[in-house]
């Protein structure tokens, strides 16, 4: 029986299953994911003045954001575009919960809670005030309503430095003409 059962199964196994070869047949063309790109506001400088960009980016991610100012300014999309980034690179991004207490107190609304991102670069020296325009500002476009505020800290080489919490607002004076800045 055991035999049997052995020659049997020889058998079905040189038969194949039944299903006989065929050629390749092109049935079009493969599958692809479509990628549709998201678009984020980034600011260079043109004559020392602020100006937007639209660039494409994978995601709109605040790290991404980030990365994508910084990439910019090295291979800037126009002419006549420039950075104050170049030499400086971006090393890592951290939200914290930001409060307007004054605010709190006048409307008692949970709605007035925000958020400081702060910026941490790495590269030689100090970073200009151009240069902060051109972070917070990308920042402040990019993502208004929920970030408040931006500090930007140099970690290294040498010692740490904090340049500062700001909003753009306060860079109003560098855009160029024509060009309204978020607040």
């Amino acid at each position: 029986m055991k035999r049997l059962a052995c020659l049997f199964a020889a058998i079905l196994t040189l038969a194949g299953c039944g299903i006989s070869p065929s050629e390749v047949q092109d049935q079009g063309r493969p599958p692809v994911i479509s990628y549709s790109p998201t678009w984020v506001t980034v600011y260079l400088l043109r004559d020392g003045r602020l100006e937007p960009v639209r660039i494409p980016v994978s995601s709109d991610s605040v790290k991404n954001v980030v990365d994508t100012l910084f990439r910019a300014g090295k291979q800037p999309p126009k002419p006549g575009l420039t950075s104050a980034l170049n030499g400086f690179s971006s090393y890592d991004t951290k939200t914290t919960r930001y409060s307007d207490d004054v605010r709190n107190k006048q409307n008692d609304l949970e709605e007035n809670l925000g958020y400081r991102l702060n910026v941490i670069i790495t590269g030689e020296g100090r970073i200009s005030t151009a240069g902060l325009a051109q972070i917070t500002c990308t920042i402040r476009q990019n993502k208004q309503e929920s970030i408040w505020s931006v500090e930007v800290t140099r970690l290294f080489p040498g010692t740490p430095d904090s340049m500062g919490e700001h909003t753009c607002f306060e860079y109003r004076g560098l855009a160029a003409p024509g060009v309204r800045l978020p607040p």
